[in-house]
C-alpha cells in the first residue's frame, strides 16, 4: 500500500515539475534578451518635418538600446568649418529623438564639428541635457576614447564610437580638448577597443567609414572590421555612405558595413532606402539580427514602410 501510494506521489510531482520548466525556460530566456536597434544619419535640418517623427516610436519603444549616428552639431553657434556642407539643429530636435526612444548618439563622424569647438561642446551639453547618452567623442581624448559601459540584463555592453571619417585635425579630442577619435590612429583606437573589450561581456563598435555613394565596403573596411574584430569588437555599425552596404554575421560577429540615412533628405532614391536593424543578443551572449526594411517620405523626411517598396 505505502509502494502504490508513493508510487503516485511520484507520478503526480514529476508531472507538476516537468510540465511548466521548459515554459518557464523560454519565458525567462525571452525577458532577458537584450535587443538593440541600430539606424544610419539623423540630422535636424529644416526640410525635416519634424511632426512625422512620432510615428517612429513604434519601432523603439521595445529595445534596451536605440543607437544612431548624431549626422550634426546641436548648437547655437554662428561661425562655420570651411566645408561644403555644415548641419546644425536645436535642443528640441534632440527632445524629439529622445521621445522616440533613440538613446545613444554616435558623435564621431565629419558634421558634429561643423560648428567648431564652441558647436561641438554645446553639442556634448545638448546631448546630456535632454538626456541622451553619446559615444566617440567627449571633453578630452579620455573621455572621447573610453566609450560607454550598459548594464542590461546581467550583461555589460560596451559601446565605442570611431570616426575614420572625421571633421578634420581640429575635430580630434586631445587631452586639453574636445573633440571626436580619429579611425586612422590605428593604436589608440585598438587599445580603446581591447580596454573596453576587457570591462565588458560584449562590445560594439559604432563608426562612420566608407566611401558616399558606394553599395560594398572597400578592402579598408574590410580590413579594419577584421582587426577590431580581433582586438575584441563583436558587432561593428557603420554608417556615412548614404546608402545601404552588406551585413554579415560569421562566429558570432555582426558587421553592417553602412546603414545608410534614416532621417535625412536626398531625392534619390537609392539615399532613400533605408531601415532598423534590429539586433538580439541571448543569455549566452549569442548574437542575431534582423532588418526592417524602409524608405525615407521624400515629402517628410522621415522613413515609412509604406513606402519601402517604391
Amino acid at each position: 500500500m505505502r509502494f502504490k501510494v508513493a508510487s503516485a506521489l511520484v507520478t503526480v510531482a514529476i508531472t507538476l515539475v516537468l510540465v511548466p520548466i521548459p515554459a518557464l525556460a523560454e519565458t525567462t530566456n525571452a525577458s532577458r534578451t537584450i535587443v538593440i536597434n541600430f539606424v544610419g544619419d539623423v540630422h535636424g535640418e529644416s526640410a525635416i518635418k519634424r511632426e512625422s517623427l512620432a510615428s517612429l516610436k513604434k519601432y523603439f519603444s521595445h529595445a534596451d538600446l536605440n543607437i544612431f549616428n548624431l549626422e550634426t552639431a546641436i548648437t547655437d553657434a554662428k561661425v562655420k568649418e570651411k566645408k561644403q556642407y555644415n548641419f546644425k539643429s536645436d535642443i528640441s530636435f534632440l527632445a524629439l529623438l529622445k521621445s522616440v526612444g533613440f538613446n545613444v548618439a554616435n558623435v564621431a563622424n565629419n558634421h558634429s564639428y561643423d560648428f567648431g569647438l564652441k558647436g561641438f561642446e554645446e553639442t556634448l551639453k545638448n546631448l546630456d541635457e535632454v538626456g541622451i547618452n553619446y559615444v566617440g567623442g567627449g571633453k578630452d581624448s579620455n573621455a572621447a576614447y573610453g566609450g560607454k559601459i550598459f548594464k542590461i540584463k546581467g550583461l555589460r555592453i560596451g559601446v565605442l564610437g570611431i570616426a575614420k571619417v572625421n571633421g578634420g585635425p581640429n575635430s580630434i579630442a586631445t587631452k586639453i580638448k574636445a573633440g571626436i577619435t580619429n579611425g586612422y590612429d590605428s593604436i589608440t583606437t585598438e587599445q580603446s577597443i581591447r580596454k573596453i573589450k576587457s570591462q565588458s561581456d560584449l562590445v560594439i563598435v559604432v563608426t562612420h567609414w566608407g566611401e558616399e555613394g558606394s553599395f560594398y565596403p572597400r578592402t579598408f573596411e574590410i580590413s579594419s572590421a577584421k582587426k577590431w574584430g580581433e582586438c575584441g569588437a563583436d558587432i561593428i555599425l557603420g554608417s556615412h555612405t548614404h546608402t545601404l552596404q552588406p551585413i554579415t554575421l560569421k562566429n558570432n560577429r555582426l558587421v553592417a558595413y553602412s546603414m545608410g540615412n534614416f532621417i535625412f533628405y536626398s531625392s534619390k532614391i537609392e539615399n532613400r532606402r533605408t531601415g532598423i536593424l534590429k539586433i538580439t543578443i541571448n543569455p549566452k551572449k549569442q548574437i542575431s539580427y534582423i532588418m526592417l526594411p524602409l524608405t525615407i517620405n521624400n515629402l517628410t523626411k522621415v522613413p515609412e514602410e509604406s513606402f519601402a517598396s517604391r
